[in-house]
């Protein structure tokens, strides 16, 4: 049973891919903007589009900070430390001696001088910038006069037009071009 559907499934495909294959041969296109099949044919157009790119912009960020003049010594102070060797612990807590914790106090001194340190910032902007492409429409008779190529600025930079057998939109002329 299994080997019967298998067989009539791959039948069906073949006969599907066989009509739409048929039917793409017909020349039956329909219209990218009205969705009609009159007369369609492809036609090259210059889309413009507005592409967002991240620009890193580098500064520094000031920051002060003190340092201070030269401290002096002063009274030496001493403490017992560890000094509960007599009293009980928690078990696993190590047993240590009582001994002596010296240490020196320090005045600081009356006067500081400010300096300023730089830190080197990022800050990420995102510019809007034009982007153009060309992109291939099936369009009929009455849509071609519609869609327009977009408009080029003087000195832009655009990428060629794509190898097919179709027209070119061109902005501003009042004809589409053949290629």
């Amino acid at each position: 049973m299994s080997r019967r559907t298998s067989l009539l499934s791959t039948l069906l495909v073949a006969v599907s891919f066989s009509a739409a294959l048929a039917t793409a041969q017909a020349g039956e296109l329909c219209c990218a903007l009205c969705g009609r099949h009159d007369s369609c044919q492809k036609v090259c157009r210059l889309v413009c589009e507005e592409k967002k790119v991240d620009v890193i912009c580098w500064g520094v960020k000031c920051e002060d900070f003190c340092v201070p003049g030269p401290s002096k010594p002063c009274c030496k102070q001493c403490d017992l430390v560890c000094d509960d060797c007599g009293k009980k612990t928690k078990e696993g807590d190590p047993v240590a001696t009582p001994h002596r914790f010296i240490w020196r106090e320090w005045i600081p001194s009356s006067c500081a001088n400010i300096f300023t340190k730089k830190k080197l910032m990022q800050r990420i902007d995102t510019k809007k910038v034009p982007s153009y492409k060309w992109v291939v429409e099936d369009l009929c008779a009455k849509c071609e006069s519609k869609a327009k190529s977009a408009a080029i600025e003087p000195g832009a930079q655009i990428p060629p037009p794509p190898d097919i057998e179709a027209k070119i939109l061109v902005a501003g002329a009042s004809e589409p071009a053949l290629k």
